[in-house]
């Protein structure tokens, strides 16, 4: 048997939902020889036959394992097995150990944000979610739920059709400034430094199903001492690739650093500081968190 088998199994699926997945890779002998039998634990499809089935995500389970086995006589067996993360429909009761603050609903879409007001603005306290512009992680919208979009700094920054809720915008480096003073214990920071300690003070020690979101690491203890409550949502390219979720947190800042790159911080799993750098505008696709 050539080839590899794949199935479109997502990380993540909202309870209760329900998909199409189907299987690709195998390339000798032909699809006409073949044979493919699934097997869902929790989940109503099991020992189902076909390419293509349908899945009904389970109401009660916090995940479940897909197995695909593709069969032809004559021939060696292949088969592939992930195991997918089960989620509530919204970012509230999926995100366990995150600070909630404040609420309020964009009137584009009935989303809840929360929110909190650290330093001298309102920050969201999660990442924005807005499906006007943006990318998914992996593109799995499963992802949005739980980290939001991941957005270029051309669609961060636009007046028309602006992304971030009304009366709401995305913060330039003396708005970042003011944040990392605020986390700082009041003492004034710059936009162009390292900030010690800093981006431990603004991570949260999140959970979805019991599971952490940044993996702990004894060189950045999460304390999210204001609520700002950052989560490792990681990044996109325009090319598709997406990496660096589960260890990397980015946000945009709207201040350029030059005709082609913008500003942003960031922030790694096993290092405490808050760091800044600068990335292609339109090329690469970051987190975006909202002041007023």
């Amino acid at each position: 048997m050539t080839g590899t088998i794949k199935a479109n199994i997502q990380d993540y699926y909202v309870k209760g939902t329900v998909h199409l997945i189907d299987v690709t890779g195998i390339t000798a002998p032909t699809a006409d020889k073949l044979s493919y039998q699934w097997d869902i634990t929790d989940s109503e499809t099991n020992s189902v036959w076909g390419p293509v089935v349908k899945l009904n995500v389970p109401e009660a389970s916090s995940s479940f394992t897909v197995k695909v086995h593709a069969k032809a006589d004559a021939y060696y067996t292949a088969s592939t097995t992930k195991t997918a993360t089960i989620i509530a429909g919204n970012y509230t009761e999926t995100v366990m150990g995150v600070d909630a603050g404040n609420v309020f609903t964009d009137v584009r879409d009935g989303r809840e944000y929360h929110y909190k007001t650290i330093g001298s603005y309102d920050w969201l306290a999660q990442n924005l979610n807005w499906a006007g512009a943006g990318v998914s992680y992996k593109g799995e919208s499963g992802y949005d739920i739980i980290f939001g979009r991941l957005y270029s700094w051309d669609e961060a920054t636009r007046t028309t059709d602006a992304i971030c809720p009304p009366g709401w915008r995305l913060p330039n480096n003396a708005e970042w400034e003011d944040l990392g003073a605020a986390l700082n214990d009041g003492a004034a920071v710059s936009f162009e430094a390292q900030w010690p300690q800093l981006g431990s003070h603004a991570s949260a020690d999140a959970t979805v199903n019991g599971k952490k979101l940044w993996p702990y690491d004894p060189d950045n203890i999460k304390g999210n001492t204001t609520g700002w409550n950052a989560l490792p949502a990681g990044k996109a390219t325009a090319g598709g690739t997406s990496n660096d979720n589960g260890r990397y947190g980015y946000w945009w800042s709207a201040t350029e650093y030059n005709a082609t790159e913008g500003y942003y911080r960031y922030i790694i799993y096993n290092n405490a500081s808050f760091y800044f750098n600068y990335g292609d505008k339109d090329g690469l696709y970051l987190s975006v968190r909202c002041v007023r």
